[in-house]
């Protein structure tokens, strides 16, 4: 008889634990396969942001602070400080002068059989082709050779060597 106890005991326990063994997995199992499924809820939210209307502003009232309170440590009123204004003078600068921008001559390319030349020219790390007189980004190209080019910008000129 006290087997028959222990073989009650141990099903009581089977019928406890595997409900709650299998509630465990299923729980698992959902959030596994909601995370790789994303259902519409991200779908809803976007939708929400896009019919978002931000509310007119309305013009907020102005006051003013009155400055003429009594001093608490020497119980005075404070005295206004008239201030005299300065002259202004009017000073004429020059127009301070743009620098180049980073420039690197990567070479000369030339059609085989042709006389006009292109010019690999790198302007602030954007890379440029320039025959003789074009305009790129503010920086014309006057002249140049297989060693080196002259470059124009806003009024300035440059000369810049071949970079291996």
């Amino acid at each position: 008889m006290i087997r028959n106890d222990r073989k009650m005991k141990n099903k009581k326990n089977i019928y406890f634990l595997l409900p709650a063994v299998l509630l465990v997995w299923g729980l698992l199992g959902y959030r596994i396969f909601s995370s790789v499924n994303p259902t519409n809820k991200r779908q809803q939210t976007i939708a929400t942001f896009n019919s978002f209307k931000p509310q007119l502003l309305q013009e907020s009232e102005t006051f003013i602070i009155n400055t003429n309170y009594r001093d608490p440590f020497l119980g005075t009123f404070a005295q206004n400080k008239i201030t005299k204004s300065k002259k202004v003078t009017n000073t004429i600068s020059k127009k301070p002068t743009a620098s180049f921008p980073s420039i690197i001559y990567k070479g000369l390319v030339s059609p085989n059989g042709k006389q006009q030349q292109v010019f690999l020219i790198n302007i602030d790390e954007q890379q440029y082709f320039f025959k003789k007189y074009n305009t790129h980004n503010e920086v014309k190209l006057l002249r140049g050779s297989n060693k080196q080019v002259v470059l124009k910008f806003q009024g300035q000129q440059q000369t810049f060597q071949l970079i291996k």
